[in-house]
């Protein structure tokens, strides 16, 4: 019994570790309700990817034979944040009537799904951003590296 307890400890630390690590990468406003971390003001954030963007593409000096890579890459970025804001506001409305029903394996089940819509969303902003770094220059490289490092989350 206390393996199995162990087990879903770990998993839901696992999650909850995933979810604000996803959160804190993509730069989101975050506010607490009812359990439920969500958006909190989701045209900001949507005017904040824009901001970062502007602020990258000129940092980066995106030049014209750059810019098809660029937009691809902008596109990539801005569509996983709509996506990602849809499905929290989606969970948010969702929560508030089922969370009180919802069964322990039903929410590991749930959260489990959001990590892998959330994963695969990653993957198509590594994707992005491949093709990007393929056409940057070696000086545009290392300041899309400083933006991106370790030390310094994606402000996306």
């Amino acid at each position: 019994m206390k393996r199995t307890q162990k087990m879903v400890l770990a998993i839901i630390t696992t999650i909850g570790i995933g979810a604000m690590a996803s959160s804190y990468a993509t730069g989101i406003g975050m506010e607490s309700k009812d359990g439920c971390v969500m958006p909190d003001n989701i045209t900001a954030n949507a005017n904040q990817v824009d901001n970062h963007l502007a602020q990258l593409k000129k940092d980066l000096s995106i030049g014209s034979k750059q810019d098809a890579a660029w937009a691809a890459f902008a596109k990539t970025i801005k569509q996983q944040k709509t996506e990602m804001m849809s499905a929290m506001q989606e969970r948010m409305q969702q929560s508030s009537s089922a969370q009180s029903t919802q069964h322990a394996p039903d929410w590991i089940s749930e959260r489990t799904q959001l990590m892998k819509q959330r994963l695969a969303g990653m993957e198509t902003v590594a994707a992005a951003m491949k093709q990007l770094y393929a056409v940057l220059t070696s000086q545009q490289k290392e300041i899309l590296d400083a933006h991106f490092g370790q030390n310094m989350p994606m402000q996306f």
